[in-house]
């Protein structure tokens, strides 16, 4: 999820993405020959222990009982440790701290009805301090490694984004699954501070309109995590009931109007007449409901470019109600709103998971893809809140080379190959009027054009997996299952082999580098 910079020493503790082991510090430290440059950028922290289930821990009252649980039992997970201890104990208030009530939750129990009475609690808590997502909402990872897994209603609107899907609950693949998850779970954090009450978990639609008793005011709302991210209320129930993402930047033009045009439309129209039959009526009930409240061209007035206010960040605000009829009904020469809405930033980690999703349709033929695919996006945290950001496009190509490169045109990165980012002139002319009106830059161009140039190292996305992450991840790819199906494709098709030897390369350059067991090496085919 989002998240500020002051929140990021509280997400590391929750993040094995952000931690490596003392061995890898000690090789660093000595700087041991090797043929191999050891990346010494991107080694973490080895001071806290990390387990499987992606905890860190930095308590020394639990490091300490860790260590002394692990003397009886050296196979013991962190998860499987925290999920311990008596429930009124010293143990439990601990945990519960570090992690938050719905993450402890999840890690002691497979009561989908307790784990939900711990996220009624977590969102209570988020209206008065800050949203530590990956520790709120996140599904502990633990359960995938014990195959014991909480299951938990696609309709709750603050499903965590990592939660299994399926009937087999199996891993969700990254993709609009997850991040409607996302926005879902952010607008029922603004809903709670903006309407100052609990809102029920799986109200959506006409139930959450009058759960909200929405009505349509000139009142915006802001997101813990970006101060540019304000909503109306009508523009988030409908975040909320249709997991849409909030936009970021829109025009409004002539023509047969957009499924997401007509949606929201239907949500000004029932906020400002106070009305939810707008919301499911079909073609004929709109039109019915039109003459019932007869005809209205007045629009409002105010400023495009001040995005302080809501008329500026909420098209249907400035609609007249006749206008908004026509684009609820979809007529042709409507009024539609185009626009470009936030993006998740899903890193590095996503993009190798991508690859590694394509080498298990590659293989499908010789092993089961649905598992594979499962288990490699589980391995690599395809979907895990820590490894996920809501940013703008702006921000996203600033700090994402390929959104960059998507970015209707292409970047540079930093002289540290770890980021893309715009001139400083640049970033003076992106003021509001360049936001609202496409703004010129004084090199020539929009906003949207930067020159490019690349690096390796900023394209390598194993740089953001840990140890754990690794050995894990490769420990999978040794199995039997995996290297039949590898040597069997590649007798059937040219460039497999090829292929799959330069990622085995990359892999092995890591492992090396990080001082890891020879044993964990891949071989080639």
């Amino acid at each position: 999820m989002t998240r500020p910079v002051e929140l990021l020493r509280q997400q590391a503790l929750l993040m094995a993405q952000q931690k490596l082991t003392a061995q890898a510090a000690r090789k660093a430290a000595t700087k041991a020959a090797t043929n191999v440059p050891v990346p010494t950028a991107f080694l973490r922290d080895p001071a806290q222990l990390v387990g499987h289930s992606g905890v860190a821990l930095e308590s020394a009252y639990l490091q300490d009982a860790l260590q002394a649980a692990r003397r009886d039992n050296p196979r013991l997970t962190i998860g499987e440790f925290l999920a311990g201890g008596a429930a009124d104990s010293l143990f439990h208030g601990i945990v519960d701290s570090l992690l938050g009530p719905a993450a402890a939750t999840m890690l002691r129990t497979t009561d989908p009805d307790l784990y939900r009475q711990a996220l009624v609690q977590a969102f209570h808590d988020f209206r008065f301090g800050p949203t530590p997502y990956d520790g709120g909402i996140a599904y502990s990872r633990h359960r995938y490694q014990i195959g014991r897994h909480v299951a938990l209603p696609e309709e709750l609107n603050v499903i965590p984004m990592n939660a299994p899907t399926g009937p087999d609950l199996h891993y969700p693949p990254y993709g609009p699954l997850v991040t409607a998850r996302g926005h879902r779970t952010i607008g029922m954090v603004m809903a709670s501070r903006a309407w100052g009450r609990d809102i029920p978990l799986d109200a959506r639609g006409v139930s959450l309109f009058r759960a909200l008793g929405l009505r349509s005011r000139d009142v915006l709302h802001a997101w813990d995590y970006d101060p540019d991210l304000l909503l109306s209320e009508p523009q988030i129930a409908h975040m909320i009931s249709t997991g849409a993402a909030p936009v970021y930047q829109f025009r409004i033009v002539r023509g047969t109007p957009t499924a997401r045009t007509a949606d929201q439309a239907r949500w000004e129209l029932a906020a400002r007449l106070e009305d939810d039959a707008f919301l499911e009526a079909d073609d004929a009930e709109l039109q019915r409901l039109w003459s019932h409240y007869g005809s209205d061209t007045a629009r409002e007035t105010g400023d495009p470019t001040d995005l302080a206010e809501r008329y500026a960040r909420d098209p249907y605000y400035r609609m007249s109600r006749d206008e908004l009829f026509e684009m609820a009904l979809r007529l042709p020469g409507a009024w539609n709103v185009a626009s470009r809405s936030y993006e998740w930033e899903h890193g590095l980690p996503q993009r190798f998971t991508k690859r590694m999703v394509g080498w298990a349709r590659e293989l499908r033929r010789h092993l089961d893809e649905t598992v594979w695919t499962s288990r490699l996006s589980m391995l690599t945290g395809a979907a895990e809140p820590a490894n996920l950001q809501l940013l703008s496009p702006w921000e996203h190509a600033r700090v994402d080379l390929h959104a960059g490169r998507m970015f209707d045109g292409v970047t540079r990165v930093d002289r540290y190959g770890n980021r893309a980012v715009p001139t400083l002139r640049e970033v003076e002319a992106y003021d509001d009027a360049a936001r609202a009106a496409d703004f010129p830059m004084s090199g020539g161009g929009t906003l949207r054009g930067f020159p490019l140039s690349d690096t390796p190292r900023a394209d390598e996305p194993i740089v953001a997996f840990d140890q754990f992450t690794l050995a894990e991840l490769v420990g999978a790819l040794h199995e039997d299952e995996w290297q039949k199906a590898l040597r069997t494709a590649a007798s059937q098709r040219t460039g497999v082999r090829t292929e799959w030897n330069q990622l085995v390369d990359r892999l092995n350059t890591h492992l090396v580098a990080y001082g890891m067991p020879a044993a964990l090496h891949l071989p080639k085919i």
